[in-house]
């Protein structure tokens, strides 16, 4: 008798609280809105944070309450945003995609100006008088950009310099964001070639630093068709312009310091130069 009474007890507060709960979960639960359900089902669930929101189901929110567009979000296909689209019943228009690239290819061919000590991130050493590197423009080498990229498409070379997968590179834009000396943009993936230097020094004061810098000479502005031109004693390239690769690969080729690459390119590049050695 001594047992059974607190088997009761315990018993009936069992009840009483399984009711309270099911109660609880009746009238305070929080109804699911199933068009935001659907869409954040559709996202790839990856999180970057890249559109502005807080993850995925952020941005589902976002898009829904009309804060943010739906190019917004980096990360998914074109595929996957015209189904977004259908949902939220507004008119999809495909945007070009878009890869990142960098604008300097100093590296280990830059001397430093002194030897720089403190903490290994690339916006703790542009602190210390813009960088240990005498490019006051050129890459740090420090990786920065690496531990930014959310997919693994960033790695550092032996060289020090950051190579972009562009097979795993969602165009995210936190290599742009995280790099203090401005050395990343997006270009569209169907174009190959870009300018890889920053420097807005005059010809002379490049040189005098780095082998591969951008000297302003403006040969690559007079090719037939030329989508370069020069700005800030550097030359750039209007993809707006660019009808055909032909212009775009006689620039490079005429470049006299080779500061034009193509993407696919620099890879080669440093395969061919480890096997001479």
């Amino acid at each position: 008798m001594e047992i059974l009474v607190p088997v009761i007890i315990l018993a009936s507060l069992g009840l009483l609280f399984g009711a309270g709960l099911a109660l609880a979960s009746r009238f305070l639960s929080v109804k699911s809105n199933q068009r935001l359900d659907a869409i954040h089902g559709l996202l790839p669930g990856s999180n970057c944070g890249a559109c502005g929101g807080a993850g995925c189901f952020g941005f589902a929110e976002s898009l829904l309450s009309g804060k943010l567009p739906l190019q917004a979000c980096k990360v998914s296909t074109e595929q996957t945003k015209e189904k977004i689209a259908t949902l939220l019943g507004i008119k999809f228009e495909k945007t070009v995609k878009t890869v990142a690239v960098l604008h300097c290819n100093g590296g280990i061919r830059v001397k430093d100006k002194f030897l720089y000590q403190g903490l290994e991130d690339c916006v703790a050493a542009n602190l210390v008088l813009e960088g240990q590197k005498e490019c006051r423009f050129g890459c740090l080498g420090f990786g920065t950009c690496q531990k930014a990229c959310p997919f693994g498409a960033i790695k550092m070379t032996n060289e020090q310099l950051p190579e972009i997968d562009s097979t795993k590179c969602k165009a995210c834009g936190k290599c742009v964001r995280a790099c203090p000396k401005h050395l990343f943009t997006l270009i569209p993936i169907t174009q190959d070639i870009y300018i890889a230097c920053s420097s807005h020094d005059i010809g002379k004061k490049t040189i005098e630093v780095c082998p591969v810098g951008c000297i302003a000479c403006g040969i690559c502005t007079k090719v037939n068709d030329s989508p370069y031109y020069l700005k800030d004693n550097l030359s750039h390239i209007d993809y707006k312009k660019v009808l055909s690769k032909e212009p775009l690969e006689e620039g490079r080729k005429k470049c006299p310091t080779k500061c034009i690459l193509a993407r696919n390119q620099i890879t080669d590049n440093r395969v061919q130069k480890t096997e001479k050695k």
